[in-house]
């Protein structure tokens, strides 16, 4: 099995909360564990607003970041799918940034692997799969 791990999913996984052993257990049954390249912004991103809110030390985020880009073996340039996600994003209604997970599992007849409800629900509307 071929999955897309979202920023929200990994973080998860590699700061222990709730749903992170659930993630864990998905990509270790995964063959293959693809991301588009912004992936590594966004987890940049929530580990920073981690940090500044005082919930980690800048070492600990800064393991945590090395544990997070770990966890994917390839990542997609964004430009080969950007076309694509701003039709679909237009069509609807919905995050630039979302639409590029999702648009990389369509591509790759992939699952994508997400704890974001609001994602979740228009990877169910698209008729793909998601995981956990």
């Amino acid at each position: 099995m071929k999955v897309v791990l979202d920023a929200s999913a990994a973080l998860a996984a590699v700061l222990g909360q709730e749903s992170g052993p659930a993630v864990l257990n998905v990509l270790s049954a995964a063959a293959v564990v693809i991301a588009p390249a912004l992936f590594t912004a966004e987890v940049t991103s929530g580990l920073w607003k981690y940090v500044s809110a005082k919930q980690l030390t800048l070492d600990i985020a800064a393991e945590r970041l090395d544990a997070t880009l770990k966890l994917v073996d390839r990542y997609h340039p964004e430009a080969t799918l950007a076309q694509e996600v701003l039709r679909e994003a237009s069509a609807r209604r919905h995050s630039v940034y979302d639409l590029y997970y999702v648009v990389l599992a369509r591509r790759e007849g992939a699952a994508v692997v997400t704890i974001d409800g609001r994602l979740r629900k228009l990877i169910t509307t698209m008729g793909l799969p998601v995981h956990p």
